[in-house]
């Protein structure tokens, strides 16, 4: 018997086991045993076996036990909002980097004349240009790109992968191409289903853009002390830096500009960033209404079809059937079944919420907040390092912030901020080789050697888990004080 095979046996026989023994109790309904009877193993078989075939089989199982109804359910799988914003994203996404578009916009940004001799100034804007990249793609093209530019800047410069200055570069590289991903919210899959998780547990208002308030304070914070603990910890030796031709690449970019292709895709991003934007800027009135009734989704994939239509030299800009190709289908359908277990947690059909508002909050209320905030943030700071970032996030999100929610007299404002800093602190899954895809790219033969970079990166998911309590949370109960 294979591994996957044992693995899918033993969740089998798990499901089996808790049906028979979890009790109607506390607020669970009997909707509510079956629900984790199916859901708790399936977390095991996708820590175990991945995410693909296992949440398909998972949903099916869902509405074989007539737990769920089949319409709405595979509904939620293929056809729910996240993925019909990410999909489409990707793809354009796709397009911007095979035109080189991403390339050519990180070399502008690196080689302005002012970062000339100056290493810090150029770690500071080697590290912007990865957040500017980020919005449009995923952590590990963001990863694949910036290990090729740096190789070449190291050389031209006269450093090798072994020197410290690479290597510190690539630890920052690294750290925050994954975090980008856990705090930006355009075409996010991860945010986007962990916002849906946090609504589902009472917080109807809450949105994308309402957690974006808190977690840009997180990214601001985290690429500072990233910066630091590279300049002031790891103190690279940069004596060389003075060797970087700013000014050839300045040149290289004048004989090879941006392709006509890569300036539509960029300009398609552009139209997509600014409508996400208009739907949130409630001053604009009718205009706010109409963007966000129509969705990001709408703006995404209109974008998406013109890129179909527009041609440049003869071919159309975008391909649809090699686009479609390169989507990533195992982490859609991932996203569809998060989705469809995130309107499980919180409904009140099967009462999982009230009833860990019951087990966990007794113990919750003995404690000072501050105790079980922090212990919250740490808990999902070592999971995530070990486990799926979402994963990580259902599981914290779903213990203790109904347990906080119960709590007399609590600010929920503060319980919706512990929510966005859980989500952040899953999205730093940076520790571990196997903490997430991306880190598999870093650590790899075209990054860096995992040796003697642990130590920096657990420091840095320390200072992150204590700054959150004493600092991004307070400020963020106080954003948030308008949608609770």
């Amino acid at each position: 018997m294979k591994k996957n095979q044992k693995n899918f046996l033993i969740a089998l026989i798990a499901g089996v086991i808790l049906y028979l023994i979890i009790p109607e109790s506390n607020g669970l309904t009997n909707a509510g045993v079956r629900m984790l009877s199916v859901f708790l193993p399936t977390i095991y078989l996708w820590l175990t076996c991945g995410t693909g075939w296992t949440s398909l089989f998972s949903v099916t199982v869902a509405v074989m036990l007539c737990i769920a109804p089949g319409t709405s359910t595979y509904g939620t799988l293929w056809g729910n909002i996240v993925n019909a914003a990410v999909i489409p994203f990707m793809m354009i996404a796709t397009v911007m980097e095979e035109s080189g578009a991403f390339e050519w916009i990180v070399k502008w940004i690196i080689s302005r004349r002012f970062i000339h001799g100056r290493p810090t100034l150029f770690m500071l804007m080697f590290t912007l240009s990865m957040i500017v990249i980020s919005i449009f793609t995923a952590p590990q093209v963001v990863a694949v790109l910036f290990f090729r530019l740096l190789y070449e800047v190291s050389q031209s410069i006269g450093y090798t992968k072994e020197d410290s200055f690479y290597k510190s570069q690539g630890l920052l590289i690294g750290w925050v191409s994954q975090i980008c991903d856990g705090v930006l919210i355009w075409g996010r899959p991860y945010v986007l289903t962990m916002v849906a998780v946090v609504v589902g547990l009472g917080y109807g208002k809450f949105t994308a853009m309402s957690y974006f308030k808190v977690t840009i304070l997180y990214l601001i914070i985290f690429v500072i002390l990233g910066i630091l603990l590279v300049k002031l910890v790891m103190k690279p030796d940069v004596s060389k830096f003075k060797n970087f031709d700013d000014a050839a690449m300045r040149e290289d970019l004048k004989a090879h500009p941006i392709t006509k292709k890569g300036k539509i895709a960029v300009g398609g991003m552009a139209i997509i960033l600014i409508c996400y934007i208009l739907a949130y800027c409630s001053f604009l009135g009718s205009v706010a209404t109409y963007f966000s009734g129509i969705t990001i989704a709408a703006s995404v994939t209109l974008v998406c079809a013109l890129l179909c239509v527009v041609t440049v030299d003869g071919e159309p800009v975008m391909d649809l059937n090699k686009a479609v190709a390169k989507v990533p289908w195992s982490m859609i359908i991932f996203l569809g079944a998060i989705m469809f277990y995130a309107g499980s947690i919180g409904s009140e059909e099967y009462g999982i919420a009230l009833c860990l508002q019951n087990l966990v909050g007794p113990f919750v209320s003995k404690m000072p907040i501050m105790l079980s905030i922090f212990l919250g943030l740490a808990l999902a700071s070592v999971l995530t390092n070990f486990c799926s970032n979402t994963v990580a996030g259902v599981v914290v999100c779903s213990s203790f912030v109904p347990a906080l929610m119960a709590v007399p007299g609590i600010n929920q404002a503060q319980v919706l901020a512990f929510a966005c800093a859980v989500i952040a602190v899953c999205g730093t899954a940076i520790c571990t080789v196997s903490a997430c895809p991306n880190m598999g790219i870093v650590y790899s033969d075209i990054g860096i050697e995992y040796k003697g970079t642990a130590k920096y990166s657990v420091l840095l998911c320390a200072l992150m888990v204590v700054i959150s309590c004493i600092i991004i949370i307070p400020i963020g109960s106080i954003l948030l004080a308008g949608i609770v």
